[in-house]
């Protein structure tokens, strides 16, 4: 598993600039919240509270799924995404119980749907391929985006139920 910083993907050409990792610190704690406020953030608004109540519930939201992705995978690797070395998402794995699992990935609006989250998974694949272990990801069914991406980057449904699709990848 990706562990450390002098374990990370090799930095990565885009027509953007060059996409690397690093593993997060508590300097990112602004950071990370605004890249959940930018995902999590739109669900909230169709149902009209006041900001502040919006703004409460997408921090309770957030550490609950921080403290939960940590406790889940101890060992796991938790790393921004930056662009030119400016932060722009997270990635989160872990390589537990012989699979390599994509636990969480996002990447801020400005970003999306521009081959970004494509050339990185493809870099972080190569870990499991050389490892020939199976990687997996959770996908929210509602997630099209997500769903596609994981779909070209070779991976299948493994099972679902009424939120999450499990889909898996097996190295070639």
């Amino acid at each position: 598993m990706i562990r450390n910083e002098a374990d990370t993907v090799e930095p990565v050409a885009t027509p953007h600039g060059t996409l690397a990792l690093r593993s997060e610190t508590a300097a990112d704690a602004v950071f990370l919240f605004g890249l959940h406020e930018t995902v999590k953030g739109p669900e909230l608004a169709p149902m009209g509270v006041p900001d502040q109540m919006r703004r409460n519930l997408l921090e309770m939201q957030f550490r609950a799924m921080t403290m939960g992705y940590r406790a889940q995978f101890p060992d796991g690797y938790f790393g921004i995404v930056t662009l030119d070395e400016v932060p722009i998402g997270r990635l989160v794995t872990d390589d537990s119980e012989g699979w390599f699992h994509i636990v969480h990935i996002a990447l801020l609006p400005e970003w999306r749907n521009r081959g970004i989250s494509t050339a990185l998974m493809t870099a972080v694949l190569d870990r499991p391929r050389r490892m020939g272990v199976r990687c997996q990801a959770t996908i929210a069914l509602d997630n099209f985006a997500s769903l596609c991406l994981w779909s070209r980057l070779g991976f299948t449904e493994r099972e679902r139920d009424e939120i999450n699709l499990i889909a898996e990848w097996r190295p070639s």
